[in-house]
């Protein structure tokens, strides 16, 4: 390998990591992002060398991800039930040195406060905070003004802030939130479980139409207590139940499997009080097939809410 060609190489690797999180935050999907970088590679491989190769590729990777996005926008306005990004899978105990950027955070919450901006508000938004890319590049890049992307970047920024800070739960949270749920389970007293709930939790099941799943977001306590309590003593019926703690999108959750078959993803996040305030579940199998893990933990035919809906799908 030529020397250009090997110190190219090396300036791709370095900038891959995040250039993937950058094309996920567009996209929502595990696949689609790898696709986009690797189509990045191949144009960067193609082109003369830059002298900020990150600047350079995260250019290309937003084009990229902008062309995408036209076609997605389409399916995403028929799309049945909440939307919710493709659950980003890893082991519990895996830390990613990224971890903790707010500009990459990929949280379901941020995720779906994201996709409330459009293509180009989260473009701008992505290439200023993440890397530092300054107005005039940014304009040059989407063949927009300076004047219209600092007002575009103002607004994505507004509208995150409305969106609600919410916080990152503990592995020991999720414990906490399964083991309360399960003494739910047993004892048919909803009381204890709904006080680790905030008054305005929201709970966003995503089924796509391809599965039962809840219709709408479903937000309040008593109402998202009831909905699992109820869901999960129907469909745990003469069913095993088996989960397995894992980092879902940088935050600890459960992947569960219902007689060995992986049925759901689910991540919480918290308020400023530590009560749970979101409870993300993704149930759409398009969305599960990119995970390879099955959970091992078994526990029992009535154990652990399964998401779906009063108004159901499939």
């Amino acid at each position: 390998m030529a020397e250009g060609e090997e110190r190219r190489l090396e300036a791709y690797l370095a900038h891959r990591q995040r250039l993937l999180r950058l094309a996920y935050r567009h996209l929502g999907s595990v696949g689609e992002a790898e696709d986009v970088v690797q189509d990045a590679w191949i144009r960067f491989q193609a082109s003369p060398e830059p002298l900020d190769a990150g600047r350079f590729l995260s250019r290309i990777v937003t084009n990229l991800c902008l062309d995408r996005l036209k076609s997605a926008r389409a399916r995403r306005e028929t799309y049945v039930g909440p939307w919710l990004p493709e659950p980003l899978i890893e082991k519990a105990g895996i830390v990613d040195p990224e971890v903790g950027e707010t500009a990459l955070d990929i949280s379901f919450g941020v995720m779906r406060a994201l996709e409330r901006l459009s293509p180009l508000e989260r473009a701008v938004l992505f290439l200023h905070d993440l890397f530092d890319m300054p107005f005039h590049e940014i304009a040059d890049t989407l063949q927009r003004s300076p004047a219209a992307c600092r007002k575009m970047a103002t607004r994505a920024r507004s509208a995150l802030a409305a969106s609600g800070q919410r916080f990152r739960p503990s592995a020991g949270d999720v414990d906490r939130f399964q083991q309360s749920f399960m003494q739910t389970l047993a004892s048919g007293d909803l009381e204890p479980f709904k006080r680790l709930l905030a008054d305005e939790v929201e709970f966003v099941s995503d089924g796509g139409g391809k599965v039962t799943a809840a219709l709408q977001v479903v937000r309040g306590a008593d109402k998202v207590a009831r909905l699992l309590y109820g869901l999960a003593q129907k469909q745990l019926e003469h069913r095993v139940a088996s989960s397995e703690l894992a980092r879902i999108n940088d935050l600890p959750g459960l992947v569960i499997a219902l007689d060995g078959q992986l049925d759901q993803t689910m991540s919480l996040e918290l308020d400023e009080n530590g009560l749970i305030a979101g409870i993300y579940v993704v149930r759409n199998p398009d969305k599960l097939a990119h995970i390879r893990f099955q959970p091992e933990a078994d526990l029992g035919s009535v154990a652990s809410p399964v998401s779906a809906g009063s108004d159901s799908t499939g």
